[in-house]
């Protein structure tokens, strides 16, 4: 795996980058639904009684800013913090499984691909 944050502003890039048999773009938040969809399934589950306040300011500017203010009022922004992490973890998962990629567990990075 190539991790493009590792190598913001490297001259070089892989030369097989390009390559769609070798390379998949991992795709953000909101393509994997970890956006809006799940404050509010997050608001729903654990603070039910904020549902109206969230979706009044959820389409504003700054609206996230203002969830985790709420989030710090009400002394839930841990719980949310695990919460979004677990969902991050779990839809990243499905999203190897469905593109056949096999999760190595541990901390060690995977060894360089043989490109003979």
């Amino acid at each position: 795996m190539w991790h493009t944050e590792e190598f913001e502003g490297a001259d070089e890039w892989p030369d097989d980058v390009d390559g769609q048999e070798k390379s998949l773009v991992i795709p953000d938040k909101k393509e994997l639904d970890l956006g809006k969809a799940l404050v509010f399934e997050f608001i729903r589950q654990f603070l039910p009684d904020e549902y109206d306040e969230i979706r009044r300011i959820s389409n504003k500017r700054g609206a996230y800013a203002r969830f985790k203010g709420l989030l710090q009022r009400k002394k839930a922004l841990d719980r949310w913090f695990e919460f979004e992490k677990k969902a991050t973890e779990k839809a990243l998962r499905e999203w190897c499984e469905a593109n056949e990629l096999t999760i190595r567990e541990g901390g060690n990075p995977a060894p360089e691909l043989d490109q003979r």
